[in-house]
Order: structure tokens, then sequence, then C-alpha cells
């Protein structure tokens, strides 16, 4: 697992920024001042691993993120300074993995640093150029390759995902990220797998109160589609299209959390088109994922009722996780960040400005307009 994150030149990072990481993280805040980019740094290394072998080569684009060109990644104010990671974690043989790139071409970058455990695998050479001149470079030396399995086994749910279908194509589902970074291969991973559709259903049926799901056309080689149908109340037979769009943006989601069984889990907004109860329900599901100690979760949200209903299942009797395993972070107007501790008690001692006050805000705005009109 993945203990700590450090983040330098990065973005909005112009300064070295660190995260202390738990099972569960989550991350929430001002819009545009830095979340996204904490999962984009992991996301980065995963999809390079995936592409290239290794991570000597940072790709810009690829099936996680597409983040157009490496300048893009750098700090605005330090433009033409490489970019660094620092990694600390639980396996002692790459507790600390140090990582810095530099701008290769226009959407690769070239690693520059590299240090596990504190040894510098990057030697300085000397040669000579055109016969006369001296010439320092430094050359990557051979290194232990396990650290890179840090970056396998990712799977990314993002923001943007699938709504309501008339249909959706039958295909195999990948080996990496099965479920799709939009959903897109949900349908696909309830047909492959036994037992599946029968267990996502009831979730599904929990968290919305109500709706059971059926799939047509996976029950013979001749259909090429798929097709979704809910029965909602006495409504059976829905098709996907003429449901909510909260019905379809749980299932990929919901599918991940009962098939996952290590590495990592990233999840933007959770909460997308749900009724809060619905939110606090999908998070009791999310909260039983971290039973598996090979598995660790990263949350995007701007969503309170995700949150409390963290705080909430932290203090329920035989509950999958505690306090300790939870590190939340908000991330103010100012690309401030702020680590929030939450005690065994599930409070919060230190709440500040902007951290989920806004209804607080409009209550008081409403007593004080409505007295006064």
């Amino acid at each position: 697992m993945i203990s700590s994150l450090t983040i330098d030149n990065f973005k909005c990072f112009s300064s070295s920024t660190d995260f202390d990481l738990s099972a569960l993280n989550l991350f929430t805040g001002y819009n545009g001042r830095g979340k996204s980019s904490v999962f984009q740094v992991l996301l980065l290394l995963s999809q390079s691993l995936q592409k290239n072998g290794n991570i000597e080569k940072l790709e810009v684009n690829g099936d996680f993120v597409r983040l157009d060109l490496f300048e893009d990644l750098v700090n605005r104010n330090r433009l033409g300074d490489n970019i660094y990671f620092k990694l600390k974690t639980t396996e002692a043989e790459y507790s600390l993995v140090e990582l810095g790139y530099k701008e290769m071409s226009d959407r690769v970058g070239k690693i520059v640093e590299l240090k596990i455990n504190g040894q510098n695998y990057f030697q300085q050479a000397t040669s000579l150029s055109d016969n006369t001149n001296v010439k320092q470079e430094n050359h990557l030396y051979i290194y232990p390759k396990d650290f890179q399995s840090l970056f396998m086994d990712y799977n990314y749910i993002s923001a943007d995902r699938l709504g309501p279908t008339r249909y959706e194509e039958k295909e195999e589902i990948n080996a990496s990220n099965p479920v799709g970074c939009n959903g897109e291969h949900r349908l696909n991973m309830l047909i492959k797998k036994s037992n599946l559709l029968d267990e996502v259903s009831r979730w599904v049926s929990y968290i919305m109160d109500g709706g059971t799901l059926e799939i047509t056309g996976g029950e013979n080689k001749q259909s090429a589609v798929l097709n979704l149908l809910f029965q909602i109340g006495k409504d059976k037979g829905l098709k996907s299209i003429n449901c909510g769009f909260g019905y379809s943006y749980i299932l990929p989601i919901v599918i991940m959390a009962l098939t996952i069984d290590r590495g990592c889990l990233f999840i933007e907004n959770p909460e997308a088109h749900l009724h809060p109860r619905a939110q606090s329900r999908l998070m009791e599901l999310i909260c039983q994922i971290t039973r598996n100690k090979h598995v660790q979760i990263f949350i995007e949200t701007h969503s309170e009722h995700i949150i409390n209903s963290v705080r909430l299942c932290s203090l329920k009797k035989d509950s999958p996780i505690t306090h300790k395993d939870v590190s939340l972070y908000f991330f103010d107007k100012d690309y401030t960040v702020f680590p929030l501790v939450m005690d065994e008690q599930g409070q919060i001692s230190e709440w500040p400005s902007g951290f989920f006050d806004q209804q607080e805000i409009d209550l008081s705005n409403i007593l004080k307009l409505g007295l006064f009109k």
C-alpha cells in the first residue's frame, strides 16, 4: 500500500506537497484546486507502465488520463524544471521511491531521477563530444523492477460515466481496469462473471430503495448487443434509456466494489445523480472493500453525505473501518491543502472555511432576509 505521496512542480503544486494516505482516502474542496491532480500522478505512472512495461517514460496520454502536452503537467511558475514524485509504501523492499521527469517530447516525459530506499540509480558518466568537448551525462543503471508493482492493478471510474443507453455492444472485457474508465464495459462484466448480476442487483436495490437488474442479449453467442432492463416498483422490463441517470451511474462502482481483489480503486464523484440516502448507502458498500487489505481506495467528492457516511461507518460495531483507516483532505480556494483529522468519535476538530459550511451560511441568510423582509 502507498502510505505517503509527495508531489512537486506538478500542475498546481508549485512546491513540495505531502499526502499521508490510508486504506480509504477522501479528497474534497473547491473546484480546480488540485484534487484530480493527485489522482493523475498515480494514474499517469500506471498507464505508462501498461504501455511501456516500465515507467522510464511518462505517457501524458493513455487509457486512464489524457492531459495533452508534457508542458501542461509542469507548474506555470516553474516551466522548464523537472516534476518530482516521492512515494512511501508499506513494502520493505521499496519503502521509499523517488521519481523525477523532464520533457522528452511534446507528450512524453523522460525519467531523470530514480531512488529506491535512498539508493540512486542514476550515475554520471563522461563522454567526448566532437572529439574535443567533454560532456557529462546521467545514465539510468539497472534497477530492481519489482517496485513498479506499486502501479499495477489500477482501476479508475471517471466522473464522466456512461449514462442510460438503448443498448451496449457485447465484447471481451479487459484484464486491466475491466469495467472501463467510463463504465463502458459494465454489462460485459455482468455477463462474464457468474452470480455477479444477482449480487449487483441486490446492492442496487438496497442503494436505490428498489430496482432489480436484468440483462438480455447475453444468453447466446449470436447476439451482438446487450440490453439493460430494470424492475422499479411495479414497473417491469424498463429499458435503461427510460430510467434515471442514478441507476446507470452507480453500476460500475458497485461492480468494481464487488469484484476488486487487489490494487487501487479511484472513483470520481460517486455521488453523481444520487439522492442523499443513496449516496450514504453506496458508501456502505465502498467502505466494505477495506476489509481486503490488498486494496486501497481513492475518492474525489463534493458531497457532505459521502463524508458523513464514512464518519458513521467508522463508528458502527463490526465496521470494516476505523478512523485510523481514513485520510481526508480539503483543497482550499487559495490552493492550500488541509489534512483533516477524524477522531475515534467520528468528529473532525479542524473545520476550515468552505468545508461543507454552505448550508449553514444559506440558512443564516434565509433567516436574516426573512425576518427583515
